[in-house]
Parts: structure tokens; C-alpha cells; sequence
């Protein structure tokens, strides 16, 4: 499928691990989201969400495929496509650059807070791998629901500190 950059999602049939937004900072600065993986089993609702993350990046200027080269994600987490409306500049996805071309896959995440054996999974990304390991549920973090706004106030608190 081809797409043209900049465009405006409605769901997340048009997105691709790697695509980019721009983060508009209340300092005039600019933070980047980027789409990490897009469907898997606790893609809720599935068409409207994907796992995003928050690039280690920071400029005066919106991101380029260039600028964010060798970038990794401070953190990721599930968000709906409205995050993109909400935060991006002028609403849009504005280009793409290969997760793989920075080493950036899903990271692995417990899927619930308590430890119950027989609930809580490891998984990666949106993937349920197995039943989550005492020390695993000790090294990862859970999975979280990002609300509209969030991916701009978590780049606010990690990248202006």
C-alpha cells in the first residue's frame, strides 16, 4: 500500500511500525511518538489502537526520518489513534522510518499489575508470549493504557527535566 506523507488516520489499518508524528511542547520545542506494532490480542479496540512510543528525541523542530536516526523509545505503551489528534502537529503521521534501522522492537511487559501465575502473562509489545515468571513480573513493567494526552505530558516530564 502506498502511502503519502503527511496524512490523517482514522483507525490503524494505515499505520506501520516505524511511522512518526510530531509532539508539539508547550516550550515550543518537539518531541516524537512513533508507532511501535499495531495489532495484536490486547488491541482494544482493534481498530482504533497500537502500541506507541516516546522517542529519546528533543528539537526546535519537528522530527525528519534523518533527524531521528538512532533514536530509541523512552517508553512505550497502548494508545488510541486520537493520541496522534491530540498531540501531533496539524494532526498527522508525517513520515516513516524502518523500526529496524534503530534496533526498536516491542518491549516486554507484564500484562497485569499482581502477580497471579495463573493470570499474569509476559508479553511482547501487544503479544501474549506464556505465563509470566516469578523474576520476569520483577523486571518488567505493565502494560499500559495511555490516555489522549499523555504521550506529551510523559515527554514533558522526561525529556525537559
Amino acid at each position: 500500500m502506498k502511502i503519502n506523507y503527511p496524512f490523517k488516520p482514522k483507525s490503524n489499518k494505515k499505520l506501520i511500525p516505524g511511522q512518526f508524528w510530531a509532539i508539539p511542547l508547550h516550550n515550543g520545542m518537539f518531541a516524537c511518538g512513533r508507532v511501535i506494532q499495531v495489532t495484536g490480542e490486547y488491541s482494544a479496540p482493534p481498530t482504533r489502537t497500537f502500541l506507541a512510543g516516546l522517542m529519546d528525541w528533543i528539537e526546535s523542530v519537528p522530527p525528519t526520518s534523518e533527524a531521528i536516526a538512532g533514536s530509541k523509545t523512552l517508553i512505550q505503551g497502548v494508545a488510541h489513534i486520537n493520541c496522534i489528534y491530540e498531540t501531533g502537529l496539524g494532526c498527522m503521521i508525517t513520515g516513516y522510518r524502518p523500526l529496524e534501522l534503530d534496533s526498536i522492537e516491542p518491549n516486554y511487559f507484564r500484562s497485569q499489575t499482581s502477580y497471579q501465575p495463573e493470570y499474569c502473562k509476559l508479553m511482547k509489545g501487544l503479544e501474549e508470549i506464556r505465563p509470566i515468571t516469578k523474576e520476569e513480573w520483577e523486571k518488567c513493567e505493565t502494560l499500559g493504557i495511555w490516555g489522549m494526552d499523555y504521550i506529551r505530558v510523559l515527554a514533558e516530564s522526561k525529556l525537559l527535566s
